[in-house]
């Protein structure tokens, strides 16, 4: 059964898309706010930044642009703590703000500290983001009924972020598959003794558990892709075995050619390399799914 639709409604604050963004989604309480750091001071009156709330800070490595970095925390007052942090030289990175607080200022520290857990804990998963937390977040104890609350309120975060331009609570497994005949297809990759399995989803490619990645790469290989690379292993996601890497978890990628690439160690038309268990590849499989469409 597919999901129903969500509306969500973007507020440019200054009338430009680059500036100070609310994001709203319908039937929610909740409310996110987004601000390019060089207009935080002029923002600091805004009474939703008064309020409890939790808070995103993006940026990226200033030797290493391709390195992703962001921290999350919690606060009673979101503009104080967020000030504080802007005048911290270890958050000099910081180049968007992101916080999420109430429309009905009924959110609560406990409250906001059970989000900042929870959310540490799911983005200490991810491959694509370095987490600069020196924490794990305050574990919270909430009664049974608000823990389901908060939990929601989580999931909606989930939903608001990418629309803001960050995925970074996106983890995979559950994106739709792009077509009715792709559903239970799994595609294939074996190029030399690698061989990899993956399922199409609305954001990409996830390539599941089990699969087996090439510890070597080629000098050739884009920075991002080998540092991407890198942080699966620190990460392990990816842990050796044998002579290869091997996915302890299934891990979603914005490409088949991304997949293809940080698995192989070298470029790649992941397009072409992805093949069904029939030998058809994943192009060959999009254009009859195309034509079939127009017929």
């Amino acid at each position: 059964m597919n999901k129903r639709g969500i509306t969500i409604t973007n507020y440019l604050a200054n009338g430009n898309p680059e500036g100070v963004i609310f994001a709203y989604m319908s039937n929610w309480t909740g409310q996110a706010i987004k601000i390019p750091r060089n207009l935080f001071a002029g923002t600091k009156d805004i009474p939703e930044l008064a309020r409890p709330g939790i808070y995103f800070l993006f940026g990226q490595d200033e030797e290493n642009p391709d390195d992703k970095i962001v921290y999350i925390g919690e606060a009673n007052k979101l503009a104080e703590r967020i000030t504080q942090h802007l005048r911290d030289g270890d958050k000099s990175f910081a180049e968007t703000i992101i916080c999420f607080s109430s429309k009905d200022e009924n959110l609560t520290v406990s409250h906001t500290k059970y989000l900042e857990q929870k959310t540490i804990s799911q983005i200490s998963k991810s491959g694509e983001y370095r987490m600069k937390n020196r924490k794990e977040g305050n574990s919270v104890n909430l009664p049974r009924m608000v823990q389901d609350e908060m939990d929601t309120y989580f999931d909606n975060m989930k939903i608001i972020l990418p629309t803001l331009g960050y995925s970074v609570l996106h983890l995979g497994s559950n994106g739709s598959l792009i077509s009715k005949n792709s559903k239970n297809e799994l595609l294939q990759l074996e190029i030399s003794e690698f061989k990899a399995k993956a399922k199409l989803t609305s954001n990409g490619l996830e390539v599941q558990k089990g699969s087996q990645m090439n510890p070597k790469e080629t000098q050739s290989l884009s920075g991002s892709y080998s540092n991407q690379r890198k942080t699966l292993v620190e990460k392990e996601i990816v842990v050796k075995k044998d002579n290869k890497l091997e996915f302890t978890e299934s891990f979603e990628f914005p490409s088949p050619s991304t997949a293809a690439a940080i698995i192989l160690g070298y470029s790649i038309n992941g397009r072409t390399a992805w093949k069904d268990k029939y030998g058809k590849t994943l192009k060959e499989i999009e254009e009859d799914e195309i034509t079939k469409s127009i017929a």
